[in-house]
């Protein structure tokens, strides 16, 4: 082994610090949640939810403090560690696009798995807090729920522990074990199969594009979509969206060429 490999080493954590500092990420919002939770007096889940709400949406600052406090720590390269490298502007539209369509087929799952495990009535309590009725309210959560969840998940997740795990493995297993850890950290049992094939695809993108700007586009865009089907109905809006409980076949087909057209320009502009 040469210098320039125990350099490579050195430069990315092992895989077990990676899941370590993801866990140490999770310890610390799970712990801020219950503390303003307790200070406000809150006694059930929901209730910490509804009465911490800047921690429901600010929580996520956590996921990107402690990895770059880990990081300095250990003398890393903010911008290898995190995979920080800029890509060209034909990628990042190519990512709005392809979060577009990744939004309409994961609406189109999340109604298949409903069929068979319903969302019970808690879990959409635990939404209250992303319904808006102020312009103040709205700017709160577009920053919080928006921007900086996209930001700080993508740097933990697909930059942090998904290179780490690159670095020592098979990328195809990389991506499925950052996926799976992703999916463990939203606490969603309900809405698991969708978080997972959501994380698998944004993964890979992050991996072809060696960068994790296409991941944060298309994770802040997917989440702004939420956001806002969480505040208005969009079957009332856009009739035409919704056919007999699904989306629409037409425009599943729309958004499955979006997805698949968008990874294969991706794929032909990184073979060249």
């Amino acid at each position: 082994m040469n210098n320039n490999d125990n350099k490579e080493i050195r430069s990315y954590p092992e895989p077990v610090e990676a899941l370590i500092v993801v866990l140490a990420s999770f310890f610390f919002l799970i712990l801020m949640v219950v503390a303003v939770g307790a200070i406000s007096g809150a006694k059930e889940p929901v209730e910490m939810i509804e009465n911490s709400r800047s921690i429901y949406i600010f929580g996520g600052l956590v996921f990107l403090v402690v990895p770059l406090i880990y990081a300095r720590i250990r003398k890393f390269d903010i911008v290898q560690v995190f995979r920080l490298k800029p890509v060209p502007a034909q990628i990042i539209y190519l990512s709005v696009v392809n979060a577009i369509g990744l939004t309409i087929i994961g609406d189109e799952l999340d109604r298949i798995v409903q069929l068979i495990v319903p969302t019970p009535e808690w879990l959409t309590e635990m939404l209250k807090p992303l319904r808006v009725q102020s312009g103040a309210e709205w700017l709160q959560v577009l920053l919080g729920a928006v921007l900086i969840a996209a930001v700080a998940e993508e740097f933990l997740f697909r930059g942090f522990l998904q290179i780490s795990l690159e670095k020592k493995g098979d990328v195809t297993r990389a991506v499925l074990l950052t996926s799976i850890a992703w999916t463990l950290i939203h606490q969603n049992p309900y809405w698991a199969i969708q978080i997972f094939v959501i994380g698998v695809l944004i993964g890979f993108v992050a991996w072809r594009t060696d960068s994790v700007f296409p991941a944060i586009v298309i994770h802040g865009i997917y989440n702004l979509i939420g956001v806002v089907l969480v505040n208005i109905d969009i079957t009332e809006k856009f009739s035409f969206y919704e056919w007999k409980g699904h989306v629409n076949p037409l425009i599943v087909l729309f958004g499955l060429t979006l997805l698949v057209g968008t990874i294969r320009m991706m794929n032909r502009f990184y073979s060249k």
